[in-house]
């Protein structure tokens, strides 16, 4: 864990996500998360609230079995955010997957405002873009096509 204390509390505050996760407690998923928290995936559009990502991240763990872990952890208090690399097991004892988020914290209250998910997957030789779904791209001054 950091030694700086901002950096400390973001990274408790995503412990305890991934942990009301384990527990699959939709209400303590929710309150990690600020007013209007967003939670965007590679592959299906976002979840709006705190309250829609609790529900559908423990319907799905619950639908699909598994756990999530937290592999590694890297802040930037300059930046209020935080970068966490993770597996989910499921419930075939032989498929795991792993991936990248980027969280963004409310810098008053170090709730989740947003985060951005990514998988290790082989890209699919069908799709034109691979990109995380309903994301603004270019107004958040990313490089796009044109």
């Amino acid at each position: 864990m950091s030694t700086n204390p901002l950096a400390q509390k973001m990274e408790r505050m995503v412990s305890a996500y991934f942990e009301a996760c384990a527990k699959q407690d939709a209400n303590a998923i929710a309150a990690c998360f600020a007013p209007g928290g967003v939670h965007y995936f590679p592959h299906h559009r976002p979840l709006l609230d705190g309250a829609a990502i609790g529900a559908a991240i423990v319907e799905d763990l619950r639908n699909r079995g598994g756990q999530y872990f937290i592999d590694k952890i890297f802040s930037d208090v300059e930046q209020c955010a935080a970068a966490v690399e993770w597996s989910r097991t499921f419930r075939q004892s032989d498929r795991i997957l792993r991936g990248y988020e980027l969280y963004e914290f409310d810098p008053s209250s170090i709730l989740i405002r947003e985060i951005r998910g990514y998988y290790a997957a082989a890209p699919n030789p069908d799709k034109a873009r691979h990109e995380i779904a309903g994301f603004d791209y270019e107004g958040r001054g990313y490089k796009i096509l044109s």
